[in-house]
């Protein structure tokens, strides 16, 4: 099923609420669902992204060598460090799809 384009605006305006509040209030536990969350739905509309992961090599690189144990400020830093990177590209995402549309999304009855 393809997924219309105002279902996708909807979804990231959600995603983009929830990644503010990870900023606000970092926590493991919802910042591995928002991460799984956001990655499924541009999965969904983009195609796999294996291909940018280099990218993210040095998003959330601490200062603290490979393998070593976050304290709390360290993780709090980490998830805000990701989770601005990630909430750039869904807005980068959501402007395109506003704007442009996008081929793998359906047009809604009143864009027509």
């Amino acid at each position: 099923m393809v997924m219309s384009r105002v279902r996708f605006l909807e979804l990231t305006d959600r995603l983009l609420v929830d990644g503010e509040a990870l900023l606000a209030d970092p926590g493991w536990d919802a910042f591995r669902a928002w991460l799984l969350s956001s990655d499924e739905l541009l999965e969904k509309v983009w195609g796999r992204m294996d291909r940018y992961h280099l990218a993210w090599l040095n998003v959330g690189r601490d200062s603290a060598p490979p393998g070593s144990e976050l304290d709390e400020a360290g993780t709090a830093r980490f998830i805000a460090d990701v989770a601005s990177a990630k909430l750039a590209v869904l807005r980068t995402m959501r402007v395109a799809v506003a704007q442009r549309g996008w081929r793998r999304l359906s047009d809604d009855e009143e864009d027509r």
